[in-house]
């Protein structure tokens, strides 16, 4: 007899399978199929755990996070190629003058406390000092960097607050990353298409939005499939996850990340 665990590996596996055959590489199903399809009927705590983990060990991407989700309430389920994360990257040591461990990092505990009054506060303290600790330097960033876009027959130009390359090059083949920053209180949800425009037209493999209280970030995949949200914070919470944001964006694990996908 299978144990539990081999049971839900199989279901996560059919739906790995599943979604991998659609167009999207997405699908989204209400949560009280998705218990069903598990063989349960009420949403209990131990019971989405093991949904959850069986699905991340199928490389199935959950968004949100099933413990947020009511029964009623749908779920974002994904696959990629390759599968997200991609390494083991670890953020570097920050050493003090004297070269000793200065852990942990006084800007990443201190910055629940800031206060942003506006957009470029949100650029200038929160952006940039997150970006050095991702592994970016000022040769990588590139600041209001103009976009062409063609939407229908007519071209237009518009300005991404913030595209990360590998170096000084500036070639869709460098770029690595796109932000949009919002001031304190805008709604990210209003501005995740213009990152993902952004994005497209680049070919980063992500876009990230913030307005210094919330990051969220996507992983662009292409026109035709659905994006993923591979990361969701609050800055209160920003001192636990940063070590999963940067081993999904640091520059050294994008780098890793397309460099994987072009031998696919």
């Amino acid at each position: 007899m299978r144990s539990v665990k081999a049971d839900n590996a199989h279901i996560a596996k059919s739906i790995r399978d599943a979604i991998e055959e659609s167009p999207k590489k997405s699908k989204r199903v209400l949560l009280k199929t998705l218990l069903k399809m598990y063989g349960h009927k009420t949403r209990q705590r131990h019971w989405l755990e093991e949904m959850s983990d069986s699905l991340r060990e199928a490389g199935v991407m959950i968004a949100p996070p099933l413990m947020e989700v009511e029964r009623d309430g749908w779920v974002a389920l994904s696959v990629t190629n390759p599968r997200l994360p991609v390494g083991e990257f670890i953020p570097p040591v920050r050493l003090d003058a004297e070269g000793n461990d200065n852990s942990p990092d006084l800007w990443l505990s201190t910055i629940v406390s800031k206060a942003f009054n506006s957009e470029k506060e949100v650029e200038i303290r929160f952006v940039l000092p997150l970006l050095e600790r991702l592994g970016y330097t000022e040769e990588d960033r590139a600041d209001g960097y103009p976009v062409e876009q063609i939407v229908g027959v007519r071209k237009t130009r518009t300005e991404a607050d913030f595209v990360l390359f590998n170096g000084l090059n500036r070639s869709k083949d460098s770029a690595l990353l796109v932000i949009e920053a919002k001031n304190i209180g805008k709604k990210l949800a209003d501005n995740i298409g213009q990152a993902r425009s952004y994005a497209m037209f680049l070919c980063t493999p992500y876009f990230m939005v913030t307005n210094g209280d919330e990051i969220r970030v996507f992983l662009y995949r292409s026109p035709i499939e659905s994006d993923v949200e591979v990361f969701k914070s609050t800055r209160h919470d920003l001192v636990s996850t940063f070590p999963v944001l940067f081993n999904l964006v640091s520059k050294q694990a994008i780098i890793e990340y397309k460099h994987r996908r072009a031998t696919i």
